[in-house]
Parts: structure tokens; sequence; C-alpha cells
């Protein structure tokens, strides 16, 4: 399997290595400065955590990884009998439970047998893909795909596998989300109803299959299997869209991110980015799935450390708080997404961001990790496009994914494929740095002695990120 490299192909030059940082990234250089002192590194911390994209190599597997392959993933088997005209392409060492209590659906899959991480357990092709006319922000998109499913011959087969999700009757739902969902499909509801009269369907009828599509969308469209996993905000598995899928990401694969004992539940995040505080993340699902979210991250909260003194002391209302800076997040991701040529606006913002988050959080905040990814990704577009600036941005590149790292070994189990491309990443701009410029990385990270140091620490990034690499192969 194959992770996706940053900086491996740069062209650069030493003389274009050498340049004074400008004053922003200097700024910047000490933000990150201010909050990595020794003894806030030294403190304990709980460990306990998007779609995340994995891409595979096309190369073949060596006997060993076939055989352990056929070993743990058992293709076409039954999963849900309502289903089974509809099988997933792949299904591992799970099952369906269709008795959990207090969970919506009250159903979920457990490991029939323990789990290592990286170990495949379900393959799966979308069921009913988005419209690609409509976007997705926008307040009838539902209503869309319904009518297109409508307007298929097959429709009552499709509406009868959609009322096998969550909610199976509206009177599972919430009454607030089911009052909010009236009023906001009823009208369309009505219409729709009209349009198909000669289907003869109830108004309840379609409401149900547009809730079940709310209740259990993901980014490419329903998935019902893949519905049925329950969520977590630090789930013990991850759902990606592997290489081959197409650009619509018709396929999606979920894997093991850390031991699972059998009989233990599996879950996924329901979540994008899984990166989102606590405020935010039981708004998002209250609104979207109608549940409040009860996991071991939300009770613990977003970070175990307590804000320095003056983020408290100083903060008079008039500071932005945590969930507006996510919205300025969500902006500057949707500016390196759409328009890749203003990375340099966006790693602008991102940097605000962290400076303000700083004044506001303590330093090993979840949000930070989402902070960290948008600076570094921002770099990195910077890196590969012309620029004279390279040493700095190869600097806060750096920088940045290293506090990713630190982060994501506190929230993440030893074996997440998360670490593995962050690994890779830090790898690369210590390598990159030591082949231009070494006494740029010795003055910016002085933890690192002299340039053996450095490599031999960056030696062993590579051989980690090796290792989770080939877990998840």
């Amino acid at each position: 399997m194959m992770y996706c490299t940053r900086v491996d192909k740069l062209d650069v030059s030493p003389t274009s290595m050498s340049g004074k940082a400008s004053a922003s990234v200097q700024a910047a250089f000490e933000l990150f400065d201010d909050d990595s002192s020794d003894e806030e590194t030294t403190t304990p911390l709980v460990t306990p955590h998007e779609v995340v994209h994995i891409v595979p190599t096309a190369s073949t597997p060596s006997p060993a990884a076939k055989e352990e392959q056929k070993s743990t993933t058992e293709v076409t088997r039954s999963l849900y009998e309502p289903w089974d005209d509809v099988k997933p392409l792949a299904v591992g060492p799970i099952d369906l439970v269709t008795s959990f209590n207090s969970v919506g659906g009250s159903r979920g899959y457990v490991a029939t047998r323990d789990l290592k991480p990286g170990t495949q357990v379900l393959v799966e092709q979308v069921y009913v893909p988005w419209p690609s006319d409509v976007e997705t922000s926008d307040p009838e998109f539902f209503l869309a795909t319904m009518e297109s499913v409508l307007s298929r011959p097959d429709y009552a087969e499709i509406m009868e596998h959609l009322s096998h999700l969550y909610p199976e009757k509206l009177s599972e739902l919430p009454e607030g989300l089911l009052s909010a969902g009236r009023e906001k499909y009823g009208p369309q509801v009505d219409e729709l109803s009209k349009n198909f009269s000669e289907l003869a369907l109830s108004h309840d009828q379609v409401l149900q299959n547009v809730f079940a599509m709310q209740c259990n969308a993901f980014d490419s469209g329903v998935f019902l299997y893949n519905a049925m996993f329950n969520h977590d905000c630090n789930p013990n598995c991850v759902k990606f869209t592997p290489e081959g899928a197409g650009p619509e990401g018709g396929v999606s694969e979920v894997r093991v991110a850390r031991p699972i004992a059998k009989g233990e539940q599996l879950t996924i995040s329901y979540l994008y980015p899984r990166e989102q505080s606590r405020e935010n993340r039981q708004k998002n699902l209250w609104e979207q799935f109608g549940f409040k979210c009860c996991c071991e991250l939300c009770k613990r909260g977003d970070s175990v450390l307590h804000p320095l003194p003056s983020a408290t002391e100083d903060n008079d209302g008039t500071k932005p708080g945590m969930p507006d800076l996510e919205k300025v997040l969500v902006g500057a991701e949707e500016i390196i997404k759409t328009n890749p040529e203003s990375a340099a606006d966006a790693l602008s913002v991102a940097l605000e961001t962290l400076s303000d988050a700083l004044e506001i959080v303590a330093h090993d905040h979840l949000v930070f990790m989402r902070i960290h990814k948008l600076v570094a990704d921002s770099c990195d577009l910077l890196l590969r496009g012309k620029t004279e600036r390279v040493c700095e941005y190869s600097i806060l590149f750096l920088r940045s994914s290293y506090e990713l790292l630190e982060l994501q070994r506190t929230y993440l189990n030893p074996d997440h494929i998360d670490l593995a491309r962050t690994l890779n990443d830090v790898s690369q701009g210590i390598q990159l740095l030591l082949s231009y410029d070494p006494e740029v990385l010795l003055t910016e990270f002085p933890e690192w002695k002299n340039f053996r140091q450095a490599s031999v620490v960056e030696n062993q990034y590579r051989q980690e990120y090796r290792r989770l690499k080939r877990m998840y192969e």
C-alpha cells in the first residue's frame, strides 16, 4: 500500500533554502515555541480517536499477505437477511448484532475473534449514490436524491432496502428531530407524493426514506452495511475510499485501527473531519443523526491540560470561541480543496487561527490536530509550486507535522493509520532540510544536537512509518 508523499519530488536549490523567514512566518515559529515547554510536554495524558483515504499499491500481495487476507475476509457472507440480494463485496470476522440497548436501531457490529490493527472487516459498493447535480449543502439535497430514486423502475426495491435503516419507524426518532424534519421536508415530500401519485406512496413512507438517507449519509452516498456501524468520536475502525474506486468514490472499505477483543463492538466516526470540538460534534450529531454522543472522548473532553492563565483571564468575551475558529477552518480547508493556487491565503488563515486558538484553549486541544494539518497541507502545496520561500515553508511543514504527530500520539492508538501518514511527513521534512540546509534544521529544532542525531531520528520515523504501512497492506 502506498501513502501520499508530500515533499519527496521538490525542485529546490541550496541557495533558496537559506533565505530569511518573513515576519509572518517568523511569528508562526514563535507560536510553536510558546506552546511546547518541557514541563507541559511531560504531563501524562489520557490516551483514549476521516473519512480517511488510504491509497493501496497495485503490486501483487505476498503469499503470506494473501493467506492472511484469506483467513480474515470472507467474501459475500450474509450479514443481514433483508439485504441478502445486495451483499457487501467482502466481509471480515464480524457479526451484526440486533439487540444493542440505547443505540439507534439497536444494531451494530461485533468482532467474532480478536482483531489486529489493519484487519479488513468490510468492503461495500455504494447503494444510493448522491446526485451529481445537487450540492450536499443544499437543504433539498436528500429530497433530490429521493426524487431520483422514485424515478427508477426498481424504486420499490430500493425503498424496501432503505426502510431497514434507522429509523425503521418515524416514531424511533427523537421528537425534536422528527418535528424539525416534518417542518423542513414536509411540503416537498407532499409534492413528491403528488408528482409520483401513480406509485401510491404515503407521506410517511417517503419521509421515512428521506430520514433513512439523512441519518445514514456518507460522503458519496448511502452504504447499507456501513450504516450499521455505530459512532464513536475516537473509533476503533477507520472507513476510507480505496484506490480504484473511481472519482465518485463508489466503494468503501473499513479496517481495524486498534486491537479489538472478541465480542467488542466495532465503531467508526460519522463525522468528517473527526477533529472537531466536542461542542461542534454534539451539535452536528444531534442535528443530522438525532443522538447525543456519550463516548469516552466526549466524557473526557477535548483536552487534558488546562489553558494558560492568560487564556482565561484575558478573555473578556470579545475573543472568538472554538466553534467560531472552526468555521474559519472550514473556509480555509475549502480554499485549498477547490483552489490550490490560493494555498498562501489558506496558510495565512491557518496561522492566524493557530494564534487565536492558543489564546483560549490548552495546546493539547483536539482541534489543534486539524489546524496543524491545514498548515502542513498549505505548505505542501506551496512547496510544490514555484516559490522563493522554500526554507520557511519547509520549516513550517516539518514543525506542523511534528506537532500533529505529538497530538495524534496522545489521542490515537500507536498502530492507527493516521500516524503512518504523519510519520512519513515528518521523515520527509527532516530529509528535505538535512539535504539543503542542515544548519537551519538544527537551529529551528534544537532538540536535535547535530546532523547525525537528526539523521537517526529521521530513520526512526521512517522505519515506524514502514511498519504501519505493512500493517495496512
